[in-house]
This record gives structure tokens, sequence and C-alpha cells, in this order.
């Protein structure tokens, strides 16, 4: 049997206080890489979500121009939000005529993420909007989350000045919309002009 012998010390090990500061120093830094890493996820989830849905409106908005010969509605509508779309505060309603034109094609996505001051999936129509130096009345506007996100659609408008645009790739972004960290994409919709 192996006795310990009283004269002979152990010395217990403990962490020092310098140990103790690295590890919450190492803890800290997985934190904020993996906060940082969550959030930019939850904003590319968004921004597909809205993509997607400006994508499938503007295909049945097209399908819709192509089997009436004109555009579902010649004013402003919200597509994606019940209580309405924002810009910058300013209102764009739903439409009733314009759901029951769009009906007749198909169903138009009404999920897409609403924060902040500018937000939804909005249809517009003014016969003074040239494209290409062509009429082109009606486009898709809606916010991406983020600074200088790509637009992703095909047929994203580059302003030029007032109510004049051109052609621009669907990666061209419109950087920050007044300083609330979003992007703004415009989306031409071929068809006829004023019609």
């Amino acid at each position: 049997m192996n006795k310990m012998n009283p004269n002979i010390r152990t010395k217990l090990h403990g962490f020092t206080i310098v140990e103790l500061l690295i590890v919450i120093v190492v803890i800290a830094i997985l934190a904020a890489i993996s906060i940082a890493a969550y959030t930019n996820i939850q904003q590319r989830a968004k921004n597909t979500a809205i993509i997607n849905a400006a994508s499938q409106s503007l295909k049945m908005i097209q399908a819709y121009i192509a089997a009436n010969g004109t555009y579902p509605l010649k004013g402003n509508a919200c597509i994606t939000v019940e209580s309405g779309c924002s810009m910058a505060g300013t209102v764009v309603s739903m439409n009733s005529t314009f759901n029951t034109n769009m009906a007749t094609v198909g169903t138009l996505s009404k999920s897409v993420p609403v924060e902040g001051n500018h937000f939804g999936l909005m249809y517009l129509y003014s016969s003074l909007t040239t494209f290409n130096s062509e009429s082109q009345p009606a486009y898709l506007r809606y916010y991406l989350f983020g600074t200088s996100q790509p637009c992703r659609v095909p047929g994203v408008m580059a302003w030029l000045s007032s109510d004049t645009y051109g052609l621009a790739s669907s990666n061209w972004t419109n950087s920050n919309v007044d300083g609330t960290g979003k992007t703004e994409c415009r989306i031409t919709i071929p068809g006829p002009a004023h019609s």
C-alpha cells in the first residue's frame, strides 16, 4: 500500500488570471465571428426571398402582357405587402385592379421581409419613363438589405436623369438608399409603350 509522505507537499495547479483572460478573449472572438456570419446569412436569405419574388412577378407580368397586349395597370401597386409597400415613408397600396388582372395568369408572391422605411415589391407605371431612349412606362422597384447588393434580375435600370434610365447588368448596384443601409433596384418591364 502506497502512503503519502506527510513531509512532501504537492503543489496544486490552477489557472492564472492571464490564462483565464486569454480563454475569455478567444471565446469573445469566436462569438463575434459567429454573430457576423449569422447576420450575413440572414441578410442573404432575406435578399433571396425578395429577388425570387421580383423575378416571379416579372415573369407573370410579362405573361399577362403577352396574353392581353397591355400592361396590367396604368398606375402603381404594391405587390407583396398587404398593408402597402413603402418608399421613404410614402406608402404604395395594394391595387384590386392589378390583383384581379394578375390573378388571370397566376398567383403573385405576397411574402417578403418588411423592415425600415424602404420595403416591398412595387409595380410602378409612369408614361414619362424611358429606358434606353424608348418609352417603357412600367417597372418593378424593390429594396435589398445591405449597401451595394446586386439586383440579380434581368432588365436592371440605371438612373440617368429624371424618368430616364439605361440598361445595367443584373449585378449592378445602387449603393446606399438615403443612408438606410439598403440597395434600391428598378427592373424594366418590356411591353407596349403607353398601352
